[in-house]
């Protein structure tokens, strides 16, 4: 898989300036072991090109990149280092054309209009987006995409767990990068499990999962329509009919006829779909592609889970559907 794709599918990529080549591997077991087998080494110090190599030697599987890459001779010592893609903090028209002559990922920073169009003449749709809150952020980048309608940007610069969130549901963004997961004081400490716990504290901050309503079948439309309005009675919501179902707020949806699962289903908000269903299906949980749905930009809007849990089907839901 394109490692940018790939950071896509994971959407949160460790961005990391390594203090030395000792430090490679087991930050490389830790971040995998938390859920992200992927890494920028930024190219800040004199050991980075070794602890990149280091890493690309004993984890060969491991999805391994050169940042702040500002030369083309940066370039080939990056690739006889081992790494799988470039990043740029800056649109180097030399560098990125030296990277697609030689069929190799690279991620050039783009942060106008004109360093987009210089991207996109050379047939980039993605680009760092750096320094983020800077320049910013989330606000920014949905601008550049009214224009840009088919660039996605990779956001880096102060990303916290806290504003994580807003990237995640922004369709401009295709991932993040950062060292939330993996800050220096955690790596000087060669605090390996402290950064396990990171990892897995900002792959579940990615996703956002939580309920977004409870779906019951009905048998018929007036079965849907009479246990919606009861229920917004009781708890004082306000009801809404639809089509195939009715809503007592955004709490439950009554159906009018049978949607999966023997009882209802179980709506998961998430921020991302793709992203969700992607990293489900890494834990072998399998999706029904018959129930989905994609909006007019491609997107996937929400899909049905094969497994049910208690008589009860789960629906992954994007949180910008939640009403």
């Amino acid at each position: 898989m394109n490692p940018f794709a790939l950071a896509a599918q994971y959407g949160v990529i460790p961005v990391i300036n390594i203090p030395g080549e000792e430090f490679a591997q087991p930050l490389a077991e830790a971040l995998t072991q938390g859920g992200l087998p992927l890494i920028e080494v930024t190219l800040r110090n004199e050991h980075s090109l070794g602890a990149l190599k280091r890493i690309k030697q004993s984890m060969p599987e491991m999805t391994a990149g050169a940042g702040t890459v500002l030369s083309i001779s940066q370039v080939d010592q990056a690739l006889e280092a081992g790494a799988d893609f470039i990043v740029a903090p800056g649109m180097n028209p030399k560098v990125v054309e030296y990277c697609l002559k030689k069929n190799v990922p690279v991620l050039p920073g783009c942060v106008t209009a004109t360093e987009i169009e210089a991207g996109m003449s050379l047939g980039l749709s993605l680009f760092k987006f750096f320094p983020s809150e800077q320049l910013g952020g989330v606000k920014t980048m949905k601008e550049l995409s009214g224009p840009y309608r088919n660039v996605q940007f990779i956001a880096t610069s102060g990303i916290s767990l806290q504003n994580l969130p807003a990237y995640m549901s922004c369709p401009s963004v295709a991932a993040v990068g950062g060292s939330l997961m993996a800050p220096s004081s955690l790596v000087e400490a060669k605090d390996w499990d402290g950064i396990i716990q990171r990892c897995r504290q900002v792959v579940r901050a990615s996703h956002g999962f939580h309920i977004a309503h409870v779906g019951l079948n009905g048998a018929n439309a007036q079965e849907g329509e009479e246990r919606a309005k009861r229920f917004a009675e009781m708890f004082d919501l306000p009801y809404r009919p639809g089509g195939k179902s009715d809503f007592a707020g955004t709490i439950l949806e009554s159906g009018k006829t049978k949607f999966p699962g023997e009882k209802g289903h179980i709506a998961i908000g998430t921020y991302s779909v793709e992203r969700g269903a992607a990293y489900l299906q890494a834990k072998n949980v399998a999706l029904r592609k018959d129930w989905s749905k994609v909006d007019l930009q491609g997107r996937m809007v929400s899909v049905y889970l094969e497994e049910e849990i208690g008589g009860f089907a789960i629906h992954l839901l994007r949180s910008s559907e939640v009403k």
